[in-house]
């Protein structure tokens, strides 16, 4: 627990969090049978509801004027900041309407406090606690999740329903139906029974759990942990039946556990005053973790509840039940991982293609999509280590004419058309690079020596004569140089050095020829 306070220094010198905790302890010691009056422990324990929501008003309140947009904040910001205060507001404005319901059920509890009603609750009290439930769910669902993913609401509405069918496998496993003929006006009564009490905080746990599982929690840890805690055992205190609130041995408890439950949302409230105040911002939850195991834990719960009650109650009515939340959070949580799956193949395909993409760029020349010197470099290596390899190195002779004359799109064209001829020259298995600039390569592992001078001839031919290109039509003449190299006597600078003495050498007896011809 050590972790859940580091954010909140010096958390034991806050007053109001001791008073909370001492008045928390207190009800729980007080609960115990016959320590007090039973007429007692009823009005001291709504006189500790009223202490609890006054703090919550309180730090609520509070919270609600510290959490307006910043100065200079951005939009999205503002916008996040502006719905988090509306849902304080929204927040204070619940607590002041519990606060009324505990003041009108004081009025009834004082004159008469073993009354029924005096500790289940009057009805002005339970419409109160309504109220303000709706006025906490419309202030959370109103609140922002940011920019998700079509996968990851698609995981979050799965997650969200998992961890609801559970809550509500729970809620109709304890509820207990009103006595009575089965008539159309008991379905009434029990539908509005669970509607009115269980039902009511289901929708209160949904509300918690997507803000939780949202990533963009308006709450700090603590804060959230505290009231999703407070808001189950509420819910479970809600199913509980109306006889047990009225019996002494379990009155007391319940009592207790209801000041408990909330005790703990104005705690987590007055620790998110505090963090507001200290104006530390609330980290995102997607930093931490990607995933919840929320649902995973709520699946658990329910198999572990139905194994229970297979063992105390056999194939009842309430087994069913059970089994059936078994069932639907099973099918929820194996669609979640099929999904999760097929949103794994889709990311690894993905992957595969920007390897592939990333390959091509590393190790292709852009513009012919030939091997470019890296590339060339790698397998010149390997080649050489496998055995022989000769090397082809091709210069094209006046190119820069051509650019000059015809524009640097014309003698693109003209690389390209350079290296599809190059292509067709070659086997499978052999390498054309393109080194840069018009300089361009051939490699071929262990040929013979026919096949070197056969590949040579094809070379020249296919590198000379003109070439037509757009309306112009440009002369294509081409230097090769040719060197053949062995593992343990060349490295492939050497090799490819060798290859480029011989292809200038080529060039030189090119102009020589041409000098003699023009004499």
């Amino acid at each position: 627990m050590g972790r859940l306070w580091a954010a909140q220094p010096r958390w034991r010198a806050d007053p109001v969090l001791a008073g909370l905790i001492v008045l928390i302890l207190g009800a729980m010691v007080g609960a115990w049978p016959g320590l007090v009056p039973a007429g007692v422990q009823v009005t001291v324990f709504w006189l500790l509801f009223l202490v609890i929501h006054s703090s919550f008003v309180r730090s609520s309140w509070r919270i609600a004027r510290l959490a307006g947009p910043a100065p200079g904040a951005g939009r999205p910001e503002a916008a996040r900041a502006r719905a988090a205060q509306t849902m304080w507001r929204l927040f204070a404005a619940a607590g002041v309407v519990l606060l009324g319901g505990t003041l009108i059920q004081l009025v009834t509890v004082i004159p008469d406090p073993l009354a029924p009603v005096s500790a289940a609750g009057t009805g002005a009290q339970v419409g109160s606690i309504a109220l303000a439930m709706v006025l906490i769910v419309i202030g959370m669902l109103r609140h922002p999740l940011g920019v998700m993913s079509t996968a990851e609401r698609f995981r979050l509405r799965v997650d969200v329903a998992t961890v609801m069918a559970a809550a509500m496998t729970f809620g109709l496993w304890l509820a207990e139906l009103p006595p009575g003929a089965r008539d159309a006006l008991w379905v009434l009564r029990a539908s509005m029974a669970l509607l009115v009490q269980p039902g009511l905080f289901l929708v209160v746990i949904f509300a918690v759990i997507k803000i939780t599982l949202g990533g963009q929690s308006p709450f700090i840890r603590a804060a959230g942990l505290l009231a999703g805690l407070a808001t189950t055992l509420q819910a479970v205190l809600q199913a509980v039946p109306f006889s047990m609130y009225v019996q002494p041995p379990t009155m007391s408890w319940l009592l207790a556990a209801n000041v408990l439950a909330s005790g703990l949302v104005a705690i987590g409230v007055r620790l998110q005053e505090r963090r507001v105040r200290s104006a530390v911002p609330i980290a995102a939850r997607e930093a931490r973790r990607p995933y919840s195991l929320l649902p995973y834990g709520a699946i658990a719960a329910v198999w572990a509840l139905s194994v229970v009650v297979l063992a105390l109650h056999g194939l009842g009515g309430r087994t069913w039940i059970v089994a059936t939340g078994a069932m639907v959070t099973t099918t929820l949580v194996v669609g979640r991982q099929v999904a999760a799956f097929r949103h794994i193949a889709e990311l690894l395909r993905e992957r595969d293609e920007l390897a592939a993409q990333l390959t091509e760029l590393a190790f292709y020349d852009g513009l012919t999509r030939l091997a470019n010197r890296g590339l060339f470099m790698r397998r010149l290596h390997d080649a050489l280590a496998a055995g022989p390899a000769t090397v082809f190195l091709v210069d094209l002779d006046d190119f820069k004419p051509v650019n000059d004359a015809y524009g640097h799109a014309a003698g693109d064209r003209l690389l390209i058309e350079v290296g599809r001829r190059l292509r067709a020259c070659v086997r499978d298995g052999d390498t054309v690079a393109r080194l840069g600039g018009d300089e361009f390569a051939v490699l071929v592992e262990g040929p013979s020596i026919d096949r070197r001078g056969e590949l040579a001839d094809l070379l020249a031919r296919a590198l000379s004569g003109e070439l037509q290109i757009g309306k112009a039509v440009v002369p294509l003449r081409a230097s090769i140089g040719m060197a053949t190299g062995r593992h343990g006597v060349h490295d492939p600078d050497s090799l490819l050095h060798e290859a480029d003495m011989a292809m200038y050498a080529a060039k030189d007896r090119r102009r020589a020829l041409l000098d003699s011809d023009r004499a």
